[in-house]
C-alpha cells in the first residue's frame, strides 16, 4: 500500500471514529462497507481541498473536519463526485438512524435497518455502483 493511501486510510477510520465512536459493536460487513464509502468520499474531497489550496497531489492532513457546504457542493457537480458525495450522505443519514435505535428494544427494525445499508451501500461496492436513489 502507497503511503498516500495509508494516509487516507488513517484520516477515514480517526473520521469514523470522531463521527460515530467505536463501531465494533456493528457487523463487521457493515463497519467495511462505512469505511468504503468513507474512503470513496475522502479521495474525492481531499482533491478538492488540494484544488482550492494548491497543494500537491500527495498531501494528506493530519486532520480533516468535512465543511457540510463544500460536501453539498459536491453532490451539485456533474461527475464521479456527485454520486461518491451523495452514497456518502445518504450513508450518513442511515447509519444515524442505525446508531440512535436499541438493538435490544427493537431488535428485528434493528437489524431491517443495518440490512437496508447493506443492500444500498455496501453491496453496491462489491456489485459495481448501480444508481442508489432509484431503490
Amino acid at each position: 500500500m502507497k503511503p498516500q493511501e495509508i494516509g487516507i486510510d488513517r484520516l477515514c477510520r480517526a473520521t469514523i471514529e470522531e463521527k460515530w465512536g467505536d463501531l465494533s459493536k456493528l457487523p463487521k460487513e457493515l463497519v467495511d462497507g462505512v469505511f468504503t464509502v468513507y474512503r470513496e468520499f475522502m479521495t474525492c474531497y481531499l482533491n478538492i481541498l488540494r484544488q482550492q489550496d494548491n497543494k500537491s497531489s500527495d498531501w494528506i492532513p493530519e486532520t480533516v473536519r468535512i465543511d457540510s457546504e463544500l460536501t453539498d457542493q459536491m453532490s451539485h457537480f456533474f461527475s464521479d463526485y456527485q454520486h461518491i458525495t451523495r452514497k456518502f450522505c445518504k450513508l450518513n443519514q442511515k447509519m444515524e438512524q442505525v446508531l440512535a435505535m436499541s438493538k435490544d428494544t427493537h431488535p428485528k427494525l434493528y437489524h431491517h435497518k443495518i440490512d437496508e445499508i447493506l443492500a444500498r451501500f455496501v453491496l453496491q461496492v462489491t456489485q459495481g455502483d448501480k444508481d442508489e436513489e432509484n431503490r
